[in-house]
């Protein structure tokens, strides 16, 4: 564990996320330098200058836990011990687009599993945080929070969020046969969040990701009740010796949903 608890860990580090939302918003709209990274990837000044803000609000924090940034994953190494993982602008290509569905991430794992997390949807003014202590709660732009209650049973008929950019066909295949009441496209980690505040129930995510993707929205989903599995139907984990690729997940408001849904996967073969 670390020097603080992980529920102070957060605390102390919501005053940096907000900060790095506004400087996120003083940036949006107006984005003028889009740089390729060598994945093939976009980034802009402003997911290098969240990154750097919140990097350093780690470690200011307490220098004893390791930070892996999106940004700075070229420094990879894995750890025995917590570590914090950071996506500064997930949804980068919705940031650049002037499009509102880009979020801040902070996670911290512990034996490779994210324990307590901090997700900000700036544009939005919804900030989601789960604590270590098996609690999540929602701030509004005007600073009222709220616990999040835990999550219900899903409908027979799910409420399914989905990526605007990663639509593939075994994903279209699953869309119809889980035949839903609901589909909503948007991009970043915001759909997790949905999932864990109860206005969503599914998210497949059926192609290759990277874990500060997904981190933060595991633990606020987690600490609600709900679950996030591989599509092989295993729990995911964020386990560094395997590198920060994974191959997709599959988050969902109850086990029965997630389990329905990876074994479609797994039945469904694409010509």
């Amino acid at each position: 564990m670390p020097h603080r608890s992980r529920e102070q860990l957060i605390q102390a580090l919501l005053p940096s996320v907000r900060r790095a939302g506004d400087l996120a918003m003083m940036r949006w709209k107006t984005v003028n330098q889009v740089m390729t990274k060598p994945d093939g990837s976009p980034v802009t000044v402003a997911d290098l200058e969240c990154s750097t803000l919140l990097c350093e609000a780690c470690k200011q924090l307490d220098a004893d836990i390791p930070v892996l940034s999106e940004e700075n994953s070229a420094s990879l190494f894995a750890v025995d011990g917590p570590m914090f993982v950071i996506d500064p602008i997930d949804g980068t290509k919705e940031f650049i687009a002037g499009r509102r569905d880009f979020t801040i991430n902070i996670a911290l794992i512990e034996k490779n599993l994210p324990t307590a997390a901090i997700l900000y949807a700036p544009a939005h003014r919804r900030l989601f945080f789960s604590d270590g202590m098996g609690r999540a709660f929602e701030e509004d732009g005007k600073g009222h929070r709220r616990q999040l209650p835990p999550l219900a049973k899903a409908n027979e008929a799910p409420r399914i969020v989905i990526s605007r950019s990663h639509l593939d066909e075994r994903t279209r295949l699953l869309l119809t046969k889980l035949q839903p009441s609901s589909v909503r496209h948007m991009g970043s980690s915001l759909k997790f969040a949905l999932i864990a505040a109860g206005e969503a129930d599914f998210y497949p995510r059926l192609s290759p990701t990277m874990i500060w993707d997904c981190a933060a929205g595991q633990a606020l989903i987690g600490a609600v009740g709900g679950v996030v599995l591989r599509p092989d139907g295993k729990q995911l984990q964020c386990d560094l010796e395997d590198g920060t690729m994974i191959e997709g997940f599959v988050p969902s408001a109850t086990a029965e949903l997630a389990l329905a849904a990876v074994e479609i996967v797994g039945s469904t073969a694409v010509s």
